[in-house]
């Protein structure tokens, strides 16, 4: 019985269970059986690759540049998009993989760009059909949301989101004719896969988890909060202070020491999501206990969500909240009086 239909199974139990008065019971079940699907193995047949290419982006290094090498010696005609095709990355994958492999410029944030990459894939696609688009440039930024700047807010958005569309759109109509699919963000894809169905297209979101990747590494995100920082209001840096911000700097390096190094199973996932015959719609790359523990939160209410992600703030108060919470302190002792 495969995944889908075990879910069902699931629910259909457990509100059996709820209809019947036993509504503890009930959502142990769904609990419990949320776990197990989460551990549940999913059998993969892997398609032919013959005649089949895949445009991927962000390959100058990563995700994006593994995942362009696992697919060319699985066989398939690989187009790599790179922000920079002369990059250290971008030039090792071209030397390594010659023959099916093309390193081309596209920024996903430029129509232009984006069009000269299609129109490069038509003029060198051959006889294959594009069987899958793998949106992988993103963009990271590890920062609290009032010292980063709208300019911020808008590269994130530009990349991550909007790249994400433009690319997709650009490439659907040669996706459509090789009945292929999609790598995407999730609420996109939520609706594309609807409208795609009827052509055939299939739609996958692949979710990783805290990974040690060029994003996320110690050095760049201690410089882009200092760049934000330096950037920030001053009375917005007053009402924080300068010893929580080095809080927020010491926290986020802990934080990062959780990260998996090991990308491995990520790049498993985003080649099961091009290759199986039968991808999954959705893909999360946690272990297995991060899984479960997912499953379980999602069930919570947001006051214990919001009580358990606040143990991952910095343990330093800002320094207005400091100020406000003695000056209440000495408010009620005045009233006392």
């Amino acid at each position: 019985m495969d995944r889908a239909r075990l879910a069902v199974a699931a629910v259909v139990v457990g509100l059996a269970l709820w209809w019947s008065g036993q509504g503890g019971v009930a959502a142990i079940w769904l609990l419990g059986s949320l776990g197990a699907l989460a551990l549940y193995p999913h059998k993969i047949v892997r398609v032919d690759p013959s005649g089949k290419a895949v445009f991927i982006t962000g390959c100058d290094s990563g995700f994006g540049n593994s995942l362009a090498r696992r697919l060319f010696a699985r066989g398939y005609l690989v187009f790599a998009g790179c922000l920079n095709p002369e990059c250290t990355g971008a030039q090792k994958l071209k030397a390594d993989c010659t023959g099916k492999l093309h390193v081309l410029s596209v920024d996903v944030t430029d129509e232009w760009q984006v069009r000269g990459a299609v129109k490069y894939v038509k003029e060198n696609i051959g006889d294959h059909g594009l069987w899958a688009v793998v949106n992988n440039a993103g963009v990271a930024i590890f920062t609290e949301i009032e010292w980063c700047s709208v300019l911020q807010f808008q590269r994130i958005l530009d990349v991550n989101v909007l790249g994400v569309v433009r690319v997709t759109k650009a490439f659907l109509p040669l996706i459509r004719t090789a009945q292929g699919r999609v790598r995407a963000c999730i609420a996109f894809s939520d609706a594309l896969r609807l409208e795609m169905k009827k052509f055939h297209v299939k739609v996958v979101t692949i979710e990783p988890t805290l990974y040690k990747t060029p994003i996320s590494e110690k050095n760049v995100l201690e410089q882009q909060n200092r760049k934000s920082w330096s950037e920030t209001p001053p009375e917005i840096k007053e009402a924080y202070g300068d010893e929580y911000f080095d809080a927020f700097i010491h926290n986020i390096d802990n934080q990062m020491k959780r990260a998996i190094p090991n990308t491995t199973y990520v790049i498993d996932l985003m080649e099961n999501a091009v290759t199986d015959v039968n991808p999954q719609a959705r893909y999360v790359a946690a272990t297995p206990a991060g899984k479960i523990r997912a499953a379980i939160l999602s069930f919570l209410p947001q006051t214990i969500t919001d009580i358990i992600f606040e143990k991952t703030t910095p343990k330093c108060l800002p320094r207005q909240s400091t100020s406000s919470s003695v000056s209440s302190a000495s408010d009620n002792d005045v009233n006392s009086n």
